[in-house]
């Protein structure tokens, strides 16, 4: 229903209206606190995020008024997410107390000069000066919360304009009816704005005869007669697309059903393997022969592949024993490159938005069949060589696309070369200390008991630690610990870490709290979650790593992401332990010695920190040095130092004199004439940056030094600070430079290991840190290969350096 001129709350407001005249029981399913001055006799609110119900019990509970008055409380209260002012310094307590006391807004306007009385009153001063000034504002909030129940609701019924005033009690019932919806306009409906997953949520599964989506398309079963013909055909191609159907996600878990290949415009192949219980199935080629027949085709780094998301049909193949060379163009990395900031790279996403083309989504293919190996022949072949076909399509679009921005330098150098490094290393996995973690979880149970303990001294009651709303009310309303300069929420006072560590040099509690919530996020993110996710065909950890996620170009990591695990703590380098090699073996860990402010001096060509970098000196020290006006005879601290080092990376990422402040412990303006400093020494590092903020309002971007690019227009900035979009400019060819050159030494490791037949393997990949497995006896040898190939593998204007160490275990190495 709707209704022009009104918004949505007022056509709800009316329709509540009507069914409570006619005793017709009614549920309001929302969150939204306005709607509870509707609850009535027979009007109920259903909160289904919270999964609670509001009577009008309820909502006398929460506000301390019946539903009748809550609008006046709100109109006091106002909502800055809805644009409503409220009456300045009246929250939600005082507001209660006003309307207990004086029942309406226009009575307690009238009577504004009995508060300078009423000792009960919060603030009463500030209440009444409020209402003095903003009587006009007040009404105005009371109209823009207050519901209009009258609201004149016209609309057409058997080709009549009738009202809901116009309808009997029966009438309005079957006319509220629930009715199934027009199926063919809200198909169009969900197709034209791409919710997908919606046809089958809302039952709206396409036909089986709509494989005329692909009727310009030749698309083509080979079964086991034509196989080797088509196989002649596949032969001659130096570039093709290709998929695999399977049975699972997990590579080691998935049996192949089928492959489709696709190397022309109009056509596609799909090679069924694996299907059962279908007609046609019996003529199928076997796995064995399929995969015989291809791997030397796949294999051939001369025959170049494209195609959607790679990295798992090279896993699944992999798995198999068949590496896969040529990997030229991936679609899902190709969009990741013209839109970092994005979160979807999709195949039909990408078919729509690039190729105008609609496509059926796998949960829709597959129905209730059990499984892809159960989809008959002909909707099989259709899904899977569109899934070919649409890849190679988007990569004759898409390369153009690139070449436009300067982006495929990027994808034939870095990202495509990367795919199958990352599909050997995750297959190559790591080994996990279960039992040393099982002993860790013991310990860190003991300790959060023993936490709880003494934090329930400290409060005087028992509560849950991790609920920050009960935190909130006994470190500010109980034990009255003072809120002035702490960040405020809609909800009260922040009680995240930044306060708690604010608090915790003089407030026992916070200290307890931090440590809890440090303690339980290494027991259940880590050592709890890892060794449930060892893999019962390996025995080792497989993480999978991503190339499409960050958008500085940084791999990430899930499944678990070991990108977390923190190091400066005793903990974090614990759990750390528990990653071990095979026996016989040992982990390299080799990590670049701060190479984004190695980068930063070869970007802006500081010729005074360049020099500080060839000599080798320690450039924190140097650093603090310069800001701090430290003589040449004399020795740094080490708290100078750390001033030094907080700066340093600061600057990076754009840090301003109130954040290095906060976490120096010093002045603002100390903290402003440190960073003034620093840029007065390092003039050349200021005009780098004053260039890039030039680029951003000239180009909307910047650029690493591979021509990866950061659209800053298309950062998020919701809920930000306004300097966000400015320092992600500043940071992204840092930090994006710093992620192409490790991506770049892993390429070239890969194929170091492989051509010069090394016994190591990559295993971990964890921010500026490579990981390797290998032959005990051979370690002092292959060391500093590691070394040599990661600090060579770019030449910068000042030397890449890498520490590199061995050991028993990833922390011992590290």
């Amino acid at each position: 229903l709707e209704q022009a001129g009104y918004e949505a709350d007022d056509v709800i407001g009316a329709l509540t209206h009507r069914l409570a005249l006619a005793n017709i029981e009614t549920v309001l399913v929302s969150g939204d606190k306005d709607l509870m001055q509707l609850v009535g006799e027979h009007i109920s609110m259903w909160d289904t995020m919270k999964d609670k119900r509001y009577g009008v019990a309820e909502v006398q509970a929460k506000f301390g008024v019946p539903p009748s008055k809550v609008v006046e409380v709100l109109a006091l209260m106002g909502d800055s997410s809805d644009n409503i002012p409220g009456l300045k310094g009246v929250g939600p307590k005082t507001a209660t107390q006003l309307i207990e006391k004086y029942g309406d807004i226009e009575t307690l306007m009238a009577k504004r000069e009995d508060l300078l009385g009423d000792s009960s009153i919060r603030s009463r001063k500030k209440v009444y000066a409020a209402l003095e000034a903003e009587q006009d504002i007040l009404r105005l909030s009371r109209k823009l919360v207050e519901i209009d129940g009258s609201t004149p609701l016209v609309f057409e019924q058997n080709g009549n304009s009738v009202t809901l005033a116009d309808l009997d009690d029966s009438e309005l019932y079957n006319f509220l009816e629930r009715r199934d919806p027009h199926e063919e306009e809200l198909r169009a409906l969900v197709d034209r704005f791409e919710f997908s997953s919606l046809l089958g949520d809302l039952d709206l599964k396409r036909g089986h005869e709509e494989v005329e989506l692909d009727a310009d398309y030749d698309y083509c079963c080979i079964l086991d007669s034509a196989f080797d013909t088509w196989l002649a055909t596949l032969k001659a191609q130096p570039f093709f697309a290709f998929d695999i159907e399977t049975t699972a996600l997990d590579p080691f878990e998935a049996e192949i059903v089928g492959m489709s290949f696709c190397w022309s415009a109009e056509r596609a192949y799909y090679v069924p393997v694996g299907h059962r219980g279908v007609e046609g199935s019996v003529d199928q080629l076997t796995k064995e022969q399929l995969l015989a027949a291809v791997a030397p085709i796949l294999a051939d780094p001369n025959v170049h592949k494209c195609g959607q998301n790679l990295k798992f049909d090279l896993n699944v193949l992999g798995v198999k024993g068949i590496e896969v060379a040529g990997v030229c163009f991936d679609s899902m990395l190709a969009s990741y490159l013209l839109n970092p900031d994005s979160r979807n790279h999709k195949l039909s996403t990408l078919a729509n938005s690039y190729l105008a083309r609609s496509m059926r989504e796998y949960e829709e293919v597959v129905g209730d069949a059990g499984g892809f190996e159960f989809v008959p022949l002909d909707r099989a072949t259709h899904y899977a060589c569109a899934d070919a076909h649409v890849a190679w399509q988007l990569q004759l679009h898409m390369l153009p696309l690139l070449q436009d921005q300067g982006l495929d330098r990027v994808m034939t150098e870095i990202e495509a070369p990367l795919v199958p490094v990352l599909s050997r290393m995750e297959r190559a996995g790591i080994r996990l200390d279960s039992a040393l973690l099982v002993e860790m979880s013991d310990q860190f149970a003991v300790e959060l008991e023993q936490i709880q303990t003494r934090v329930f001294e400290l409060a005087g009651e028992e509560f849950n630690l991790n609920s920050p709303k009960q935190l909130q009310h006994i470190l500010f309303d109980k034990l009255g610990i003072p809120t002035k300069g702490l960040k405020k929420t809609k909800t009260g006072v922040s009680t995240n870490q930044v306060v708690l560590e604010s608090l915790s040099h003089n407030y026992e509690i916070a200290d307890y709290i931090l440590r809890n919530r440090l303690v339980h996020k290494l027991k259940t993110t880590y050592v709890d979650a890892l060794p449930a996710q060892v893999s019962p065909y390996t025995e080792r950890l497989h993480s999978s790593f991503n190339q499409a996620v960050t958008a500085t170009g940084r791999l990430s990591s899930s499944d678990p992401n070991l990108q977390n695990i923190p190091i400066s703590s005793a903990e974090g380098r614990r759990i750390r332990e528990a990653f071990i090699p095979a026996d016989g073996s040992v982990l390299i860990s080799a990590d670049y010695s701060q190479i984004e402010l190695r980068l930063l001096a070869h970007l802006s060509g500081d010729e005074n920190l360049k020099r500080a970098f060839v000599e080798g000196a320690d450039i924190h020290a140097a650093t603090a040095r310069e800001i701090l006006g430290i003589a040449a005879d004399q020795d740094v601290g080490t708290d100078q130092r750390r001033i030094g080092k907080t700066i340093n990376f600061g600057v990076i990422y754009g840090m301003g004199p109130f954040r290095l402040a906060r976490d120096l412990g010093i002045s603002q303006s100390q903290a402003k004439q440190y960073i003034e400093n620093y840029f007065t020494r390092y003039s050349e590092v200021r005009s780098y940056f004053e260039q890039l903020e030039a680029d951003v309002a000239a180009a909307g971007a910047v650029s690493t030094m591979f021509g990866r690019k950061r659209y800053i227009a298309e950062l998020d900035t919701s809920g930000r600070d306004s300097g966000f979009a400015t320092r992600a400019a500043m940071n992204a060819p840092i930090q994006g430079s710093a992620a192409d050159i490790i991506k770049l030494a892993m390429i070239e490791l890969d194929r170091r290991i492989r051509d010069d037949d090394l016994p190591m393997r990559l295993v971990l990949q964890v921010h500026d840190e490579l990981v390797f497995e290998c032959e005990a006896e051979s370690h002092q040898h292959l060391l500093p290969i590691v070394v040599e190939v990661m600090e060579n593998v770019v030449q910068l204007d000042v030397p890449l350096k890498v520490d590199a160490a061995w050991g028993a275990n990833w922390g011992q190495a590290h």
